[in-house]
């Protein structure tokens, strides 16, 4: 890239942070960056517009391009913004690993150090609520009762299985931004419970033969921790 084009690139940026409107903000952070992909400025603004505007997908986008840009010398500020995102997005275990890695960055961050504690705080809760789910044991249903409950396994444990991965590797994975397809095919599915003990490899004909459960009657939209779908589905 040329000296002019680099100059007006950052002409426009300038420009745009100097709008208050947020459509002519965007306007010229579009034009900087079309001139030049990697203007950091124009990147981390953008970004930060998309998340206001709700489009928290785009916003992590332009804050990966800029975490891939090489010798970035204070990436503190774009993990954080990108931890806000996910978070947003409701990647609250991603979301902790990019606000752990802002705090490396800057150990006096405080707006950090305090997310840090809420999605810690939140990962704890969660934990005790999926264990508190798990001490209603399917096996433990009165004599002749079938089981109707809707008590789906972890998209973590689902997505592991379907990748044939641990969820430390899935986990790592995620921390890093990638864009896990097959995580949202399994939301999907679980949503519309076109996962549910009907299409489970443990059913036959509405009996349980999973190891744990084993002759227990099931209803076909029932679910159960123990779920695993059939091969292909």
């Amino acid at each position: 890239m040329g000296r002019e084009e680099k100059s007006t690139s950052r002409r426009w940026t300038l420009q745009g942070i100097k709008e208050t409107d947020p459509e002519r903000k965007m306007h010229f952070f579009r034009l900087a960056l079309e001139l030049d992909p990697y203007d950091i400025v124009a990147l981390n603004n953008k970004g930060m517009l998309h998340h206001k505007k709700g489009e928290f997908e785009e916003a992590v986008k332009c804050y990966d391009r800029i975490l891939l840009t090489k010798n970035l010398s204070k990436p503190a500020p774009v993990l954080y913004n990108k931890s806000l995102a996910l978070r947003s997005m409701g990647k609250h275990e991603a979301a902790l690993n990019f606000i752990k890695a802002t705090l490396k960055h800057d150990p006096e961050h405080e707006k950090a150090k305090a997310i840090r504690d809420q999605l810690q705080k939140r990962g704890r809760a969660d934990k005790e609520n999926a264990a508190k789910k798990s001490e209603t044991a399917p096996g433990k249903l009165a004599v002749n009762q079938v089981y109707a409950q809707w008590q789906p396994p972890a998209v973590s444990t689902l997505l592991a299985h379907s990748m044939k991965r641990s969820q430390r590797e899935i986990k790592y994975l995620k921390g890093f931004g990638e864009d896990l397809i097959k995580e949202k095919a399994i939301r999907d599915k679980l949503s519309r419970h076109i996962y549910c003990c009907g299409t489970c490899q443990f059913m036959q004909k509405r009996v349980c033969k999973h190891q744990k459960t084993k002759g227990m009657a099931v209803a076909d939209t029932a679910i159960c921790r123990h779920f695993r779908p059939v091969k292909g589905i």
